[in-house]
């Protein structure tokens, strides 16, 4: 999976129209729009992919300008606040991740070194 965490929503909106017409003011003006696709991640939009969307993402250093577009196309009531979407990690939480994931396995290592060595130590008192 590509690395998504430079995409920032721009708008939400239950209309398709409303989507459609957003994403032609943005690509007219050579915006990149993403949006969420279920399978995949993360696709570049086009047509025939606005059909069930209802949020539109550009990459954070064309919201300002993506923002300003959609105001002037009389959509401002729909455009959002620059989140990071859902389903996007950041280098911050993927190291966490990977830190945890060692972590448990340490503890496994170290629950099994411990019951291997009571074993020994229970036969050794047994059969000596």
């Amino acid at each position: 999976m590509n690395n998504f965490e430079f995409l920032r929503t721009i708008l939400y909106s239950d209309s398709s129209e409303v989507i459609l017409q957003a994403y032609k003011s943005l690509s007219n003006e050579g915006l990149e729009v993403y949006v969420e696709d279920s399978l995949n991640g993360f696709k570049l939009a086009d047509e025939s992919l606005l059909v069930e969307q209802q949020t539109l993402m550009v990459p954070l250093a064309d919201w300002f300008v993506g923002k300003e577009i959609l105001e002037n196309a009389g959509l401002s009531d729909y455009v959002t606040e620059p989140e990071i979407p859902e389903g996007v990690q950041s280098e911050v939480e993927k190291a966490r991740e990977q830190y945890f994931k060692k972590r448990k396995w340490t503890y496994i290592e170290t629950a099994v070194i411990i019951v291997v060595a009571m074993l020994y130590y229970f036969f050794k008192v047994i059969f000596h």
